[in-house]
């Protein structure tokens, strides 16, 4: 009974055997969570850290891979940090999901499609799978742009890795290469962890967590560059649009045209600049869109408290800052 007991405590106590995965495996969404330092810049020791959606779907014979680089969580708490200047940006350090935001990547996180690729893959567990080869370049009066994604080291570790090139013929060709490089399988096959590799300059970790099903972010409340806002955050991170308005004019020089004999004309156009000027602060088709309205009624606010009551460019930046600007027209 003792030899039986203390088998039994040998076989719990031993490591289990790694889950052997096919492509079959991979079919769904996935959250990648990427650590790494970039070697290539200026603070090369700086934590830092980037996240985004995978999702693998099976097309007859061929595997479609596609990728999603924006993610969006209800609660952000931990990812992105505001400016001074109204702008959000990634918190610099290893940024690791809450207890609250690794429950909502097993349900299902929205994705915004700025910027997502696809590619369908071709191929065996066997062999591996890939993209479409190389065509090679045919003009040196032409640039061309190519990817090539493969995924190979089934069963034990899979290896995802995506391969880019530029050039021409007969001249200097320029290529980069990301690898996934799966060290250990955990969960089952639902988490996958390993070394992450960008042309050498960035490197790190990387885990992959088998996520629910995605949804656009379009699908539930308004959004600005994959985040859900209010109306006077909206308006807030509009602010650095106006430091300086597109074209040549000086503010004084706007204000000196719409006093002049073609006020009318002239007031048109600083509408317009202003206008385009918070434009170049929403980043997608999508939201510029969503928020049209919004955009242009705000447009004719500002330029009526430019003209008629003198404000600067700096006391608007500074209404849209601090909320007083959140009843402008349009909906949101």
């Amino acid at each position: 009974m003792l030899r039986l007991a203390l088998a039994l405590a040998l076989l719990v106590s031993l490591p289990s055997a790694a889950r052997a995965l096919s492509v079959e495996d991979l079919v769904g969404a996935w959250h990648v969570l990427v650590h790494y330092k970039d070697s290539n810049t200026g603070n090369p020791d700086a934590k830092r850290w980037e996240d985004r959606i995978w999702v693998f779907e099976k097309e007859g014979t061929k595997l479609r891979w596609i990728d999603y680089p924006i993610v969006v969580f209800e609660d952000d708490t931990g990812r992105f940090e505001r400016s001074e200047r109204g702008r959000y940006s990634r918190v610099l350090d290893y940024w690791e999901p809450t207890a609250e935001q690794e429950g909502q990547i097993r349900t299902g996180l929205a994705i915004n499609s700025r910027g997502s690729r696809s590619k369908a893959l071709s191929g065996s567990d066997a062999k591996g799978w890939s993209s479409a080869g190389r065509r090679g370049y045919q003009s040196a009066r032409i640039i061309t742009y190519e990817e090539t994604w493969t995924i190979d080291g089934f069963p034990d570790a899979p290896r995802f890795e995506r391969q880019d090139s530029m050039g021409s013929a007969g001249s200097e060709q320029f290529e980069g290469r990301t690898v996934y490089e799966t060290t250990s399988v955990e969960d089952g096959g639902n988490v996958l962890r390993g070394k992450f590799d960008r042309d050498g300059h960035r490197t790190g970790s990387f885990r992959l967590m088998r996520s629910g099903a995605v949804r656009s972010v379009g699908e539930e409340g308004k959004t600005v560059s994959g985040e859900q806002v209010k109306r006077s955050d909206f308006i807030a991170m509009l602010a650095p649009g106006l430091e300086k308005l597109p074209g040549e004019r000086s503010e004084a020089d706007w204000r000196k045209a719409v006093s002049g004999p073609d006020e009318k004309e002239e007031r048109l156009a600083l509408r317009a600049a202003l206008e385009e000027g918070l434009r170049t602060q929403v980043l997608t088709d999508e939201d510029i869109r969503t928020h049209n309205v919004l955009l242009s009624n705000l447009a004719v606010e500002l330029e009526r408290l430019f003209v008629e009551e003198g404000k600067s460019l700096d006391e608007l930046r500074k209404m849209m800052r601090e909320g007083q600007l959140s009843a402008a027209g349009g909906q949101f």
